[in-house]
């Protein structure tokens, strides 16, 4: 079968691999439509080095499956199905207490596991959701980045009336925006690119980039700041701008470094926290849900879609960060 294998930084092979053996508690899942996440941006740049080269790539995905183990009762073959694509231990001390999204034994596809840019892929069918016909191909294949953004905003408290702030339109953030518009939540958005920032306002958000966004904030009543971007000066800037008494949610994967003063945050009583990927089941379910009930729609912020061949173009346009979700297509 075809596989799309990143081979070095920058360099994808589509390359013939053997299919994936089924076991017992797994199926068989052939994609239909598959999106490009930052995570597998960062592999391919060498910014996030994988657990050995080559590395099968991918965790997006929407598809039909063409196989079960013999233990799966609750999936059949044909049936088009989405996956959760982070698989905690369920054994650890975490895990028991229900945190299995920071589970430290947790297998990621297409990071630490063979992923699903390939013809065909096994995954375990605990993580995998049918999705039913309410639900289109690029509504399904975005649930997952859905389902991140979601933790985030339901972990926060946040409630009907507040208002918050976004820093990072990327898909993360513009899908954050989304869903809590979609609750009654007025949300100021920042990016440094126009492009994302017209996104941002297209979804429901309030922008004003020429405005001092301390003062704006502070004057506007921000309770909550999400730090979507995932670079040290974005993250600097939330814990900067917060207003007092307000909280700061980390969404992005900053990997260096950043400054703040612990002072500021005592007499103000600011509080951090981060939020990472989704509680296990409860998360997909609801998220599923408001996307089958029409209430979501995170196919809003897909802008291009490459046949699958063409995956070295569709991961080139995707880093340069400009543009919003990139799908590849195994159909045609």
């Amino acid at each position: 079968m075809k596989a799309a294998l990143l081979i070095a930084p920058g360099k994808i092979e589509i390359n013939e691999i053997t299919p994936p053996q089924l076991g017992k508690d797994e199926v068989l899942i052939a994609p239909t439509l598959l999106g490009i996440c930052g995570s597998d941006v960062s592999l391919f740049m060498g910014h996030r080095a994988p657990p050995s080269y080559p590395l099968l790539i991918g965790h997006e995905v929407v598809g039909k499956v063409i196989a079960t183990g013999e233990d799966v009762k609750h999936l059949s073959v044909g049936q088009r199905v989405v996956v959760e694509p982070n698989y905690p231990c369920g054994v650890c001390s975490y895990c028991a207490a229900g945190r299995g999204n920071i589970c430290p034994n947790k297998k990621s596809l297409g990071v630490t596991i063979p992923g699903c840019f390939a013809e065909q892929f096994a995954a375990p069918a605990e993580f995998v959701w049918a999705v039913s016909d309410e639900i289109s191909d690029e509504n399904a294949v975005t649930l997952e980045p859905l389902a991140v953004s979601l933790h985030a905003l339901w972990q926060s408290g946040v409630q009907i009336g507040d208002t918050i702030a976004v820093i990072g339109c990327g898909a993360t953030g513009l899908l954050l925006i989304q869903a809590a518009v979609s609750q009654g939540v007025r949300v100021f958005a920042h990016d440094k690119l126009e492009s994302k920032i017209e996104m941002a306002r297209k979804l429901g958000a309030q922008i004003n980039q020429e405005a001092d966004i301390q003062k704006l904030w502070k004057d506007e009543g921000v309770t909550t700041v999400f730090e979507c971007a995932g670079a040290t000066p974005t993250v600097e800037l939330a814990l900067n701008s917060v207003p007092r008494g307000g909280q700061v949610i980390l969404v992005g994967l900053a990997s260096s470094q950043a400054n703040f003063t612990p002072l500021k945050f005592v007499r103000e009583e600011l509080r951090v926290s981060g939020s990472i990927i989704y509680n296990h089941p409860s998360d997909f379910a609801r998220t599923i849900a408001l996307v089958e009930k029409k209430v979501l729609s995170p196919k809003q912020i897909v802008t291009h879609t490459f046949p699958f061949g063409e995956i070295n173009q569709a991961l080139q346009l995707a880093s340069t960060g400009k543009v919003g979700k990139v799908l590849l297509t195994m159909v045609g």
